[in-house]
């Protein structure tokens, strides 16, 4: 990857504590640079904003800012402090919580000029921030938007603050700006949590058993819609766009509307966590709690290589998770190859082979295509496949109902014997 584009990172999904001074200062300055916001895709120009020096620039997200219910906001906007910025256009900042004239307050910055003004954070919530430059639909889909929280008082302590804004990103040219005709079509690439596809999926955060968990969720947008759920648990309390509730399995969210949820996972395990809405879930918004002794049967998150069933050698073992496939080669030579497969996952699972590139339409693997096929394997559940495979491009993928387009794909090679 060229020296330009950062490596990607997991953006630190535990909040922020409030600043300690009794006017909270926060210096915000724009940045744009190129990055990956997907594993398996092109990088993207994103336009970000950076707190107090928090710059995020292995993924497309900007940090939250966090604040207690009646605490004066001292803000500093700069649009570009240096060259290095790479800020070429004009940009400005709106915040949703604050009670200020926009038409001054939220006017148009050139490229190195900076603002600054005080606001009292007089409302409690999971407010956004955002770029309000025309096309405000351009700025906020190539990334300038943000979570801004402002904690209502007397907020009854937890053991653990979590934060998630979801985010898409509309993917133009490998290493330029973002598509504007997939904004107005609303069709983006990928749809992430804090700023990287699936990054809670392929690293899940931990928590323990029986923890008092807040969640903040952030629909950031700009056009789609959020059904936040936690697989496993129900949300004990919710406060969501100042409406209290109870007893609630999703926190259903407009874009640029945000809440918290509070919840404990009762048994050691894995939880995965989405956007209910599927078909934008796994463009990315899909993430994994789990506790800290989560059991390796059951979790879908061991990343070890399956044992073979009682009785027969494997050439390759396969795991499954949750939504995830892994195998201990990438490759083996030509001839019959027999496949130990695990489910490790807490859903059913099963292996096929196919060509590669797989034959896909409506987000299912043609049938007809399948080289060899194995059982349905429930969680914890252990098979074999075998195969006479020639030399060739394959994928192994679970051959389950939505599955392969939730991302349980991997490439396989065959060599000549």
């Amino acid at each position: 990857m060229p020296d330009s584009i950062p490596p990607s990172q997991k953006s630190d999904p535990a909040l922020i504590a409030v600043p300690a001074r009794a006017v909270k200062k926060f210096k915000v300055d724009v940045f744009q640079r190129v990055t990956q916001v997907a594993k398996d895709l092109a990088p993207t120009e994103v336009w970000s904003f950076a707190v107090n020096g928090r710059y995020q620039r292995g993924t497309g997200v900007s940090p939250p800012m966090v604040v207690n219910e009646g605490d004066t906001v001292d803000f500093t906007l700069v649009n570009g402090s240096r060259k290095a910025m790479k800020v070429t256009m004009p940009h400005s900042l709106d915040f949703h919580s604050a009670e200020v004239n926009p038409g001054k307050r939220y006017a148009d910055l050139a490229p190195g000029k900076s603002m600054h003004y005080r606001f009292v954070a007089k409302h409690p919530g999971v407010f956004m921030y955002h770029c309000a430059t025309q096309p405000v639909l351009m700025h906020t889909g190539a990334g300038m938007v943000g979570m801004f929280v402002v904690k209502p008082k007397h907020l009854a302590p937890v053991d653990r603050e979590l934060w998630m804004t979801q985010q898409e990103y509309y993917l133009g040219k490998p290493g330029k700006g973002a598509d504007m005709a997939k904004m107005q079509a609303k069709a983006p690439d990928v749809i992430a949590f804090n700023g990287y596809a699936n990054q809670y999926k392929d690293s899940p955060v931990t928590v323990n058993r029986g923890e008092r968990v807040r969640m903040y969720v952030l629909n950031a947008g700009p056009s789609i819609w959020s059904a936040f759920h936690v697989i496993g648990t129900v949300f004990d309390r919710t406060v969501i766009e100042g409406a209290r509730g109870r007893d609630s399995q999703t926190m259903n969210l407009a874009p640029s509307q945000g809440g918290w949820a509070e919840f404990t996972l009762d048994e050691e395990g894995t939880y995965p966590f989405v956007t209910h809405a599927f078909g934008d879930a796994v463009k990315g918004a899909i993430g994994v709690v789990q506790t800290a002794h989560a059991p390796t049967g059951a979790a879908g998150h061991d990343m070890g290589g399956a044992a073979a069933s009682a009785g027969t050698r494997a050439d390759v073992d396969v795991t499954f998770g949750d939504m995830w496939i892994k195998a201990s080669t990438p490759r083996v030579k030509a001839g019959k190859v027999t496949f130990g497969v695990k489910n490790q996952g807490a859903t059913m699972h099963g292996l096929a082979i196919v060509p590669s590139p797989a034959k896909v339409s409506g987000g299912m693997v043609d049938h007809a295509t399948f080289v060899a096929q194995g059982g349905d394997l429930g969680a914890g559940a252990s098979g074999t496949v075998s195969a006479d495979l020639k030399p060739g491009k394959y994928e192994l993928i679970c051959h389950m109902p939505g599955h392969y387009a939730a991302g349980q794909e991997m490439p396989f090679e065959v060599t000549g014997s």
